[in-house]
């Protein structure tokens, strides 16, 4: 029987370190990347790393190491942290966490080939997220390749980490997963004298289990990776044993000068552990060779062991100044109240100060675990915390509640202006969850409790809440003299925050009147928000201009609106804004005819919501999905109209209602379901006619009028509609074609008593593959008598039998000619947004990790 060696190890990886060789042959010549390495616990994701940084150590090639720790809440940062040490300056830059991203891509490019690994990324704090998903937008024309670890077997649908995986471009991304080692490569790694195949059944092939099983010799197989590691702690003397149960409570590793200042005889005991192979020493840190080890062994432990060894580890921390996250990890692990309150409250204000709200909620709900031990002011004042924290980290059932006791308390304290701020919070996380009424009686409240004490910033941002509900409910007079009420205040008392909401609320509402005068209130307060470095209300002007625009159709002004705020939304990491400008870009694609375009960001931001995420962009994103399908005659539309139908009327606002509404028609229609048309329209009508724009209950109304319900279109009605509904569907066409709109232009044509007419709209549906709808443009043709109507297109093509559209040929042809993205997008006219789902879907339907690769397909292909 052998003993495996690091190098054993390596057998069958030998694909996975071809891909990180080629993935830094290409960030040598500036096409940088990131590379997922995954696999199960064990499997060797380390060995590999380490084995490719190793390969390159004398190629003159930057490696830069961090790695995340199971802490019972991660410490904010912590990889990027470990970097620092390497990188003069990032530390002191990476301390604000408003500009960590921006300071740590400028250090990891500011030399060329860098690698940059994060190690156990399934444990990263969201900071780090935040960070990393920042990076892998943005490798694509550097020299830096990201290699990231992750388990696989420990991220579900719904782990944070999934944000970044589908961050990553396609064309810069390599997945590279890990897979256990078969019969073999074990036959390989034990010699003679073993049973391979029980070896192989007992250890799943997994590379550490058969490590540590063939460390055993001729005792023979444990039955357990964890009775394999014990069985060392049986055999070294009783000071090693307490040296490694103190290791084993320092999740990741522990500081040479922690184990020395915490167990008596440290350096012998540690040479002993070394020796019988159960620590590792790298002359300043102490680890256990790997984390399934490290757990076996602080699993092992009594209750009193534990809390004696956290104990410790606390003090010595504690005196060297530790940060508050290690701290408040070992505190409660050593079962100590106040030192949790202590530091978890600590440590919230770190990862807060470094948007790691969600393990600011995790801190925070540690020390509210011991409420008991605080004074009303601070118990209060940490509701109020957590509720704000885990409003940003999307978890309503914590903001809520906490949020509401935060209220409730308030109200005894004495302290109207707190009072005030606190219920005009309240009203921001009601409307957030759904609650209208709620939300606008708490910031009627908020008023009435303010206004009392003159001139204030939290009676100014009561003020502009209001106008928010009021402008969001479609009550845009009320909203536009609240609005400016609010102006007023904010420049009276110097709050640039307050003054960027109002100008937000009061330049949508006037939108709907006065769309250009609106939209530049909109872009003023948007570049106030940039000037003064407000994130959030940096990107609301774009999402709210940007829906204006399209919802007046003025489809060549919204896309750059657009196009722009979700640059600003991912530079400042607003996933939320982000996520509703992306629904917005989607809504733009299905209206200019880029269907793909539109389905994939639809359904991304669905599956994100099916994850657990929250999703303020899920209705529209539902009723893009359900409309591509529906008119593609494909997929389930039935039920995703259901799903957004349900969500928006109890919100009872226009926005969300009207849009679900005229998708369900459309439903109906195509079903053939006149009568039903009138059923899904009416509750809607009524709403949009007293609270939307004119183009909102327009296109009701045109929905109306085919179902024979309206004869001639209402005052304000706009034209394309009116057109139609006063029996003109060319003249509506027409509009529709200056607009820009094909399906609604196939749509008129379609009610043309002209078969010249309905022949063209077959042709645009069929342009289009707009499959659910153009067979009833036939019908109509043959209604009208015509015998000889247009066969619809074949569904495969023996000239593409990979299956790529017309527009992904186009786009692979161009990959082929060494075009990058930006350089495609021009030569197409289309986003860059677009260019780079069009790519990710030609590498995906070609089965190929990289572009290079898909180029040496297209030219076998045999096309050109």
């Amino acid at each position: 029987m052998r003993s495996p060696t690091d190098t054993s190890l390596l057998l069958e990886r030998e694909d996975a370190l071809a891909q990180l060789d080629a993935a830094l042959r290409d960030a040598r010549e500036g096409n940088g990347s990131v590379a997922f390495v995954s696999g199960e616990a064990g499997i060797g994701k380390t060995s590999v790393v380490r084995a490719f940084t190793a390969m390159h150590a004398d190629d003159g090639i930057r490696v830069l190491q961090g790695a995340c720790d199971d802490l019972a809440v991660a410490e904010p940062l912590a990889p990027f942290l470990d970097i620092a040490r390497a990188v003069p300056g990032l530390a002191d830059r990476i301390a604000d966490g408003a500009a960590a991203a921006r300071a740590i891509l400028d250090a990891l490019t500011a030399r060329a080939p860098t690698v940059c690994v994060v190690e156990d990324v399934h444990w990263a704090d969201q900071a780090t997220l935040d960070v990393l998903t920042h990076l892998v937008r943005r490798l694509e024309s550097t020299g830096v390749l990201l290699v990231l670890t992750f388990r696989d077997d420990e991220i579900g649908g719904d782990h944070r980490l999934r944000r970044v995986l589908g961050a990553a471009p396609a064309a810069a991304s390599h997945r590279i997963g890990l897979r256990p080692l078969s019969l073999e490569a074990v036959d390989r790694l034990a010699g003679p004298g073993v049973d391979v195949r029980s070896l192989h059944a007992v250890t799943g092939g997994n590379p550490f289990f058969v490590s540590e099983s063939l460390s055993h010799g001729p005792r023979g197989i444990p039955a357990s990776v964890r009775d394999g590691v014990l069985a060392r702690l049986v055999r070294i003397s009783s000071g090693a044993r307490d040296l490694a149960g103190f290791v084993s409570v320092v999740p990741g590793r522990a500081e040479r000068w922690l184990v020395e200042d915490c167990v008596a005889g440290a350096r012998d005991a540690l040479a002993e552990c070394e020796a019988r192979g159960v620590l590792v020493s790298d002359g300043t840190s102490v680890r256990f060779r790997h984390e399934i080890a490290r757990r076996a062994v602080e699993g092992w432990l009594s209750g009193a062991q534990r809390v004696d060894h956290n104990a410790r580890a606390l003090g010595s921390l504690l005196r060297h100044g530790a940060p508050s996250a290690r701290l408040a990890h070992h505190a409660a692990q050593a079962g100590d109240a106040p030192a949790v309150v202590t530091h978890a409250r600590a440590a919230a204000v770190t990862a807060a100060g470094a948007r790691a709200h969600r393990e600011a909620v995790g801190f925070l709900t540690a020390a509210l675990a011991h409420r008991d031990l605080l004074q009303p002011p601070e118990l209060v004042g940490s509701l109020e915390r957590l509720s704000e924290e885990a409003y940003y980290a999307g978890q309503p059932t914590v903001s809520l509640p906490a949020g509401e006791e935060a209220v409730g308390l308030r109200r005894g304290m004495g302290d109207p202006l707190r009072l005030g701020g606190a219920l005009r919070w309240l009203s921001r996380l009601r409307w957030w969850t759904g609650d209208g009424a709620g939300a606008a009686a708490a910031a009627q409240e908020a008023v009435r409790v303010l206004e009392p004490l003159g001139p204030t910033r939290e009676l100014a941002m009561a003020l502009s809440t209001r106008s928010q509900l009021e402008m969001l409910a479609g009550r845009d007079d009320e909203a536009i003299e609240l609005g400016r009420r609010a102006m007023a205040l904010a420049r009276e008392v110097g709050d640039v925050e307050t003054l960027v909401h109002a100008q937000t609320n009061v330049g949508t509402s006037l939108s709907r009147t006065d769309l250009d005068a609106g939209i530049a209130l909109l872009m003023e307060a948007a570049e106030g928000a940039i000037a003064a470095d407000l994130d959030e209300h940096a990107c609301r002007p774009f999402v709210n201009a940007g829906w204006e625009l399209t919802q007046h159709r003025r489809y060549a002004e919204a896309a750059p609106v657009v196009d722009r705020g979700i640059g600003i939304a991912a530079e400042r990491e607003q996933s939320m804004f982000q996520d509703y400008l992306l629904v917005s870009r989607a809504i733009l694609d299905l209206r200019l005819g880029d269907w793909d375009a539109a389905a994939a960001s639809a359904r991304r931001l669905v599956e994100q919501a099916d994850a657990g995420e929250v999703l303020v962009a899920l209705i529209p994103a539902l009723e893009v999905l359900a409309l591509v399908e529906l008119r593609r005659g494909a997929g389930d539309a039935t039920t995703l109209l259901d799903r957004a139908w349900a969500l928006a009327l109890p919100t009872g606002e226009p926005q969300r209602i009207v849009p679900v509404a005229c998708a369900r028609a459309e439903a109906c229609w195509l079903a053939g379901d006149i009568a039903g048309i009138g059923r899904a329209t009416e509750e809607a009508y009524e709403l949009a006619r007293d609270r939307a724009r004119p183009w909102s209950w327009g296109e009701l109304a045109v929905w109306r009028a085919r179902a024979g319900l309206l004869d001639e279109p209402p005052p304000g009605c706009p034209p394309p509609f009116a057109m139609e509904i006063a029996g003109d569907p060319l003249a509506a066409a027409r509009a529709w074609a200056d607009i820009g709109d094909p399906y609604a232009r196939a749509i008129a044509l379609m009610r043309s008593e002209r078969p010249e007419a309905v022949r063209e709209a077959v042709l645009v549906l069929d342009g289009l593959g707009a499959a659910g709808v153009a067979p009833v443009a036939r019908e109509r043709l043959r209604a009208l008598g015509v015998r000889s109507v247009p066969r619809g297109p074949r569904r495969t093509t023996r000239a593409n039998p990979e299956g790529l559209t017309a527009r992904e040929m186009e786009v692979l042809a161009l990959i082929a000619a060494g075009l990058t993205n930006p350089e495609i997008a021009a030569r197409l006219v289309l986003s860059g947004k677009t260019v780079e789902h069009h790519v990710g879907a030609v590498l995906a339907k070609l089965g190929v990790p990289n572009r290079r690769e898909a180029a040496v397909r297209f030219t076998g292909m045999g096309t050109g």
